[in-house]
């Protein structure tokens, strides 16, 4: 005899009996292969009909790449656990409604009837045991193929980011996917502000909420939403080496086949400023020169502290309680803080000499610059051809989609790579150029400008100068930041040869390795574009 629990699909039902019908697709693969939602509700919908139920709910889930979770799932459960009337389920087939064997545990506690519409089976608690037997293989098979599916996917993203490819699919704000080749292009309307605000930042002259207020006053917005930037994604945004051109994935870091909108110098910058701001801040009652010294004999902080009600004096704070604690008068430091910047002073000759030279070296420059960009450009041209024929080619019908997609990612590669290299053409040289001519400015004018400014000045000035500064029974030692560290050199070779200037031979050769000591210096300020000097310029006294 038949047993109740193992009844076949086709039998006569309880005409008072509820269901609710559950439905899943995991990947758009399964939506072609026939497993789609309308699908699974047109079959179960037509069995709800045949067997007389009546269906009070609809439980519909979509699992995607982007949107993982089955949130209507655990909303049918919640429904069941509420509505004792209603304990009947209909489902096409095993793996559609399991995921796990939590899944199978927490509806076989509720004392939940399954019908597997498309297996012909009905499973309940009153089941036999070989019947569950069965639903349980099937259940651990359907449990595999998830597995399976997730490894799969794993392997796939990482293969994906081996190959320089961004696994994820949301980009950060500054870029943007082309629909048909996939690239990760400049979001033409934001990437230049997302650059400013690296730029403003690393000077360290902005909090996070000043920077904020800057984006805000720049227009960044999100691109669909049209929704202002946040201070917190302000903050994210900086620390994020994905505007570099590289990312992050599974805890390692990956060169992309993505543009970078900010240089490695100006990231490790804007990193090198998030961590100064975490350093401790003391009550230096704003004076000129605080926190701006070491101590030589104990390494702590220079402080400072008025005395007589008039007078500023500095002193080591004396942390670790074993120093002698010097003092030193404000207007004797400035004193001797002003030796240090007259030591990467210029004169008036060096200045022309040098100024000469830069143009000689921007002329040269620009006019390699100017055919590397005419050639670029040409070639620019040339690859926009290229596509306009392959596409039409692709229309008649004369090559393939899949050739045409793998050249046309090819192609949008390499547009990527030389509107790169013509920017940098346009851009680095005159960017070097100016840089140069500031520091030269600056080592001009340093001295006299110190002289006439007051403490506050003082400082700032100082700080464009050096990197560190300590102070050991009242001789101050610093350490200049480059390329005057260059210069420092060259003051502190010419005072050891002044007394030998009357020597012909020593003044040539003092001369030679100041003019040397100069080349080295344009060299540091040029960075990863080294400017040449002409050779003439070193014959100039």
């Amino acid at each position: 005899m038949a047993n109740k629990a193992t009844k076949k699909i086709n039998k006569t039902p309880d005409k008072r009996m509820v269901a609710v019908i559950y439905a899943r697709v995991s990947s758009k693969e399964q939506e072609k292969e026939g497993f789609s939602i309308p699908a699974q509700l047109k079959l179960l919908r037509e069995y709800a009909a045949e067997n007389s139920y009546e269906v009070t709910e609809e439980f519909k889930d979509v699992e995607t790449a982007k949107q993982s979770g089955r949130a209507e799932f655990k909303r049918m459960v919640d429904f069941l656990a509420c509505t004792p009337s209603v304990r009947l389920i209909l489902v096409e087939k095993t793996d559609r409604l399991y995921r796990n064997f939590k899944d199978y545990v927490t509806l076989e506690e509720l004392g939940i009837e399954i019908h597997l519409v498309k297996e012909n089976e009905i499973i309940s608690k009153d089941s036999r045991s070989h019947a569950k037997f069965i639903h349980g293989v099937k259940l651990l098979m359907a449990k595999n193929y998830i597995d399976n599916l997730s490894e799969e996917v794993k392997k796939g993203l990482n293969e994906k980011a081996e190959q320089g490819s961004y696994p994820c699919g949301r980009l950060p704000i500054g870029y943007l996917r082309d629909s048909q080749t996939g690239r990760i292009l400049f979001d033409p309307e934001r990437f230049e502000i997302i650059k400013t605000l690296f730029e403003q930042y690393s000077s360290g002259k902005h909090s996070i909420t000043s920077l904020h207020q800057l984006a805000k006053s720049l227009g960044l917005r999100y691109p669909k939403s049209g929704r202002v930037i946040t201070r917190s994604e302000i903050e994210r945004m900086l620390k994020k080496i994905f505007y570099t051109g590289k990312f992050r994935w599974k805890n390692r870091i990956y060169q992309g086949d993505h543009p970078a909108i900010v240089d490695d110098v100006l990231f490790q910058n804007v990193q090198r400023v998030f961590k100064n701001k975490l350093k401790p801040t003391y009550n230096t009652k704003d004076f000129a020169f605080s926190q701006f010294l070491g101590c030589g004999n104990c390494g702590c902080v220079i402080t400072a502290d008025i005395k007589k009600g008039k007078y500023i004096y500095y002193y080591c704070t004396n942390y670790h309680g074993n120093c002698s604690r010097e003092f030193i008068r404000e207007e004797l430091l400035a004193d001797r803080l002003g030796q240090i910047v007259k030591d990467v002073q210029i004169d008036e000759s060096m200045r022309s000499w040098l100024d000469e030279s830069l143009e000689l070296a921007l002329k040269k420059k620009s006019e390699k610059a100017k055919m590397n960009r005419d050639r670029f450009a040409k070639r620019l041209q040339k690859i926009k051809a290229y596509i306009d024929n392959a596409y039409m080619d692709k229309l008649e019908g004369k090559i393939s989609e899949e050739f045409w997609l793998e050249k046309s990612e090819e192609w949008q590669k390499e547009i990527t790579d030389l509107n790169q290299r013509i920017s940098e053409c346009d851009n680095e040289i005159p960017k070097k150029y100016e840089l140069a001519r500031k520091a030269i400015e600056l080592a001009y004018r340093a001295y006299p400008l110190y002289l006439r400014q007051t403490p506050k000045e003082k400082r700032r000035l100082l700080d464009s100068l050096l990197s560190n500064c300590t102070i050991h029974n009242g001789t101050l030692c610093p350490t200049y930041k480059k390329p005057f560290d260059i210069l420092a050199k060259r003051a502190e070779s010419n005072n050891k040869l002044g007394d030998r200037d009357s020597n012909p031979d020593s003044t040539v050769q003092s001369r030679m390795s100041y003019h040397w000591t100069i080349s080295q210096y344009l060299y540091l300020l040029s960075a990863n574009h080294p400017i040449i000097l002409n050779e003439s310029a070193y014959h100039i006294l």
